[in-house]
């Protein structure tokens, strides 16, 4: 709307500067000036442009999918001076949409997946690069596609991720599955498996993980007040207050003991580069655990413990280590 309004405002005074064309020059210059101060500078053949660029990208689109055009998002995603859209073709249901997700050129549409459910989709620009942010209802992955040279591609973290989330600047957070309960592959599999969130950051518009250097030693973590009050805890009663809690709420006095004996025997400590320590531990029972702290300056914080052991880097091929390894 806002563009049309523009439009035909910039157009009427295009009409008043050729009628009165026959005035002096300076009146229309002085005029023209006005308008530019007022709208802001108009090209209206770049506006006529892009308004039949999108007919026939939409035009384009019709002659590949079948059903409503139910969100659609167009524009010059990649910056270079050829326009293209995102759209999803299907219909639209109470708690999410089916049909299919599109890229569309002037030339071609191409289907980014087959028919299916989806959450609703987003473009979001990060760092001066637009990535298409899908999230399937059925298996709850995030799916992620970029342009380039206005040719769709799926990022290296698609489809391997819940909840990929923007936390501001060039940073992501992602949930990651896997079947670490045991520190056995074999009984850990039996088991349900533990999702724990792992970190990336966009730069030169690819995705890469903040991988861990996992040679710290206790000595690392206990130079932060938090870090050795942990290990202090660990140390007296097998887990910390929280993890006790949280799966151990009925144990027995007994038990406890047990745990205490048992537990708390360190796996491996782990530092990324945006500040995150992972420690990894053994509970009772043959369990895994880890507790996650950040880091800001000599400080750090307890921001998330549970079952599972994490890993260096989920995606190997697109981490990134901390030059500095541990002394």
């Amino acid at each position: 709307m806002l563009k049309k309004t523009t439009l035909l405002f910039a157009a009427m005074a295009l009409l008043m500067v050729c009628c009165l064309s026959a005035c002096s020059g300076g009146w229309r210059e002085s005029y023209e000036s006005f308008l530019d101060d007022l709208v802001g500078k108009v090209d209206v053949n770049e506006e006529l442009q892009n308004i039949d660029a999108e007919e026939v990208i939409r035009d384009k689109l019709a002659e590949y999918s079948e059903g409503q055009t139910i969100w659609f998002q167009f524009d010059d995603f990649d910056g270079d001076g050829t326009s293209e859209a995102f759209a999803f073709c299907g219909k639209a249901g109470t708690e999410y949409l089916e049909g299919v997700l599109w890229y569309v050129n002037e030339n071609y549409a191409a289907e980014l997946g087959e028919n299916g459910r989806w959450e609703n989709p987003e473009v979001l620009t990060v760092e001066g690069t637009s990535f298409l942010f899908a999230e399937n209802f059925e298996d709850g992955l995030t799916y992620v596609f970029g342009i380039e040279n206005s040719k769709v591609y799926e990022t290296a973290l698609s489809g391997k991720f819940e909840n990929l989330e923007h936390q501001g600047g060039k940073d992501f957070t992602a949930e990651f599955t896997s079947f670490d309960y045991y520190e056995d592959e074999e009984a850990a599999i039996k088991e349900d498996p533990t999702t724990k969130k792992y970190w990336f950051y966009l730069e030169n518009g690819e995705f890469h993980e903040y991988g861990a250097d996992d040679s710290l030693r206790r000595a690392d973590l206990r130079k932060y007040k938090a870090g050795s009050e942990v290990i202090d805890i660990i140390y007296k009663q097998g887990l910390i207050d929280e993890l006790l809690e949280k799966y151990y709420p009925d144990a027995t006095a007994e038990e406890l003991d047990y745990i205490a004996e048992e537990a708390g025997y360190f796996h491996s400590i782990m530092l990324r580069e945006n500040g995150i320590i992972n420690l990894n531990f053994y509970g009772a029972y043959e369990d895994c655990f880890y507790i996650t702290f950040k880091v800001s300056g000599t400080e750090s914080e307890i921001i998330d413990c549970g079952r599972g052991f994490y890993l260096p880097a989920a995606v190997e091929s697109i981490a990134t280590y901390p030059e500095n390894e541990a002394e």
